[in-house]
């Protein structure tokens, strides 16, 4: 049976209760994805979501790596067209400090400037490699094909934005689509627990 509540902050959670193994499973959604990106800031929201789990305001990416390995939880952003989620798998029995690095990669990402520019240089790359795979030229050419060069789906399906973008982004940039987007009023909790709801 799936439940449904909400957080004192307005979230609204949506809660089904599996008691077969102690695990539980946190998808943080956030209404955008890579579609949100402004047609001059193509690949910002992407670069962003790389930068999250890079390092906190309180832990850098070695740090938070090594948190996750003692909790035994596993922490990963991601994103599609629509959809920006954080999702976190957890032992039961470590949910509430694994929760508190979920949250600290979700409201505290550093956007470090080494590791702004680390990530680009990646990026650079990958959008390099991706002009010579055919899957990721028709992932590139489809999209205008199908919605028009000027819709917000007119874009690849990557979500890795171009080159002259990419070059250009700022740190003030990436905290700024941060802001925009990842914000509690935009955002849905799912979760799947052997706990009860009210837990």
């Amino acid at each position: 049976a799936v439940e449904r509540t909400r957080l004192s902050n307005g979230v609204e959670v949506v809660y089904a209760r599996v008691d077969t193994v102690p695990v539980t499973r946190v998808a943080l959604e956030f209404d955008a994805g890579y579609a949100a990106d402004r047609a001059d800031r193509l690949g910002a929201h992407s670069m962003m979501l790389d930068l999250m789990d890079d390092g906190t305001t309180t832990r850098d990416s070695n740090a938070l790596a090594e948190a996750q390995e003692r909790l035994g939880a596993s922490i990963n952003v991601g994103a599609t067209m629509d959809r920006t989620s954080a999702t976190l798998s957890a032992l039961t029995a470590n949910l509430a400090p694994s929760l508190t690095l979920l949250s600290d990669i979700v409201r505290n990402p550093a956007f470090a400037p080494s590791e702004v520019e680390r990530i680009r240089a990646q990026r650079l790359s990958a959008l390099a490699s991706e002009r010579t795979q055919p899957a990721a030229i028709a992932a590139r050419a489809l999209p205008p094909l199908m919605y028009g060069p000027d819709s917000p789906y007119g874009r690849s399906f990557t979500g890795t934005g171009d080159e002259a973008t990419v070059g250009n982004l700022t740190r003030a940039d990436l905290v700024a689509e941060h802001d925009a987007w990842v914000r509690p009023d935009n955002a849905t909790i799912f979760v799947v627990s052997d706990l009860p709801l009210d837990q």
